[in-house]
């Protein structure tokens, strides 16, 4: 039978049919760009920009007038939004107020025999499917023909609505977690403005603030290491990333490391517990990890590697490296010319205001919980994509 393994309990098999008999599809178009009272207005315009990793679309980068807007193909409130050119072929998304499109979108508007939801999820099911059909090229693109010929299995409008509704349910959950996460980062991002500025200061338990913070400079307070690697031991290679800090090689490229490509690593640094390195090329886009218990590893010879003294705390400095006060000392204290680059002797110019240990002990703890919150969500929104992932391929043939 032509049914789902996980179902609601309608009866009656579900039948095949084609994209384009579930209603209209419309491929957008863009309004004239080199005229300006067509731009800039309360209309918005869905390009795939716009479509990320959210469901639902209500503000758009480009916004249209009047003028602009009526040079477009409307798309009403609720239909699917299926990016069908260019580098992020197979997205999709819904629209929460009326758009248009530009023409590396078609808009699929259900009729009245289908639910606008269920179709939504049925395509968010098939993307990878429908996107596989523009082959391997330049510019990969599903032609309007092609993307309306693709078949779907859809049940009878009621249990359409049942499931419908139940992933709208998971996505509106999913939607509130990574919310409660952007507002958590934004949080933190702007209590630590405040922390590394000393507008928000930490008192001691004689209810008073601790002593004035110093003026000092990396090369006072770390001091560069990395020993090479001359016999050629065939430590776990690591790399550096500007997410995760320290990554597996492995992990980094797919399966494969300086070993398996057969690279002389006698070159390579050996990295000890507690242990900073950057990329000097790409230092100003957060490329710093910290190795912390991770002992006897090995990098890259083009990372600069050091360690710090006891005049500061390794968790203090790196959440101070990823403020906006740090950022800017890398940028004046770079050099070079088509790729600049901060190597140890400029690093060690940068200068940074330094409290206390025990107040930086503090602002280090409270950073930290926030980290901890951010990461739980991170976590719970994970899980839930994984337990809709598996969903979606129980209860759609």
């Amino acid at each position: 039978m032509n049914v789902p393994k996980l179902r609601f309990p309608e009866l009656g098999e579900w039948s095949n049919i084609k994209i384009g008999e579930v209603g209209t599809i419309v491929t957008g178009n863009t309004p004239p760009t080199a005229n300006d009272e067509y731009y800039n207005g309360i209309y918005q315009f869905v390009s795939p920009f716009d479509i990320s990793e959210k469901r639902f679309i209500e503000q758009t980068k480009t916004t249209l007038t009047k003028l602009g807007f009526d040079k477009g193909r409307k798309i009403r409130i609720g239909s699917s939004l299926f990016v069908c050119i260019g580098s992020t072929i197979g997205k999709v998304a819904q629209n929460k107020v009326e758009c248009i499109t530009n023409q590396q979108i078609n808009a699929v508007i259900p009729n009245e025999n289908f639910s606008d939801d269920f179709i939504y999820s049925l395509l968010e099911y098939h993307s990878l499917k429908i996107k596989m059909l523009a082959g391997e090229q330049a510019v990969p693109i599903i032609n309007k023909t092609t993307f309306s010929n693709y078949s779907l299995s859809i049940p009878f409008y009621p249990e359409q609505n049942k499931i419908s509704s139940f992933l709208l349910a998971i996505d509106e959950y999913l939607i509130q977690l990574k919310k409660k996460k952007s507002l958590l980062e934004q949080y933190k991002k702007g209590v630590m403005q405040q922390l590394f500025s000393q507008e928000l200061r930490f008192i001691n338990e004689n209810g008073k603030h601790f002593v004035d913070w110093e003026d000092k400079s990396m090369g006072n307070i770390t001091y560069k290491v990395g020993k090479k690697n001359k016999d050629g031991i065939k430590y776990p290679i690591y790399s550096i990333n500007n997410k995760e800090g320290f990554k597996p090689q492995s992990e980094q490229f797919d399966g494969v490391d300086s070993n398996t490509r057969g690279y002389d690593i006698s070159m390579y640094k050996i990295i000890k517990k507690n242990s900073f390195a950057y990329n000097p090329a790409r230092i100003n886009v957060g490329s710093i990890g910290y190795s912390g218990e991770l002992n006897d590893i090995i990098i890259s010879s083009l990372y600069v590697c050091f360690k710090t003294t006891s005049e500061i705390d390794d968790q203090f400095l790196l959440h101070y490296t990823s403020t906006p006060q740090f950022n800017n000392a890398v940028l004046t204290n770079v050099e070079g010319g088509v790729r600049e680059y901060l190597f140890y002797e400029n690093f060690s110019n940068i200068e940074i205001q330094l409290p206390s240990i025990p107040e930086q002990l503090k602002i280090v703890d409270f950073l930290n919980s926030l980290d901890e919150k951010i990461n739980q969500c991170s976590s719970q929104i994970e899980k839930m994509q994984l337990w809709k992932k598996g969903l979606l391929q129980q209860m759609f043939v």
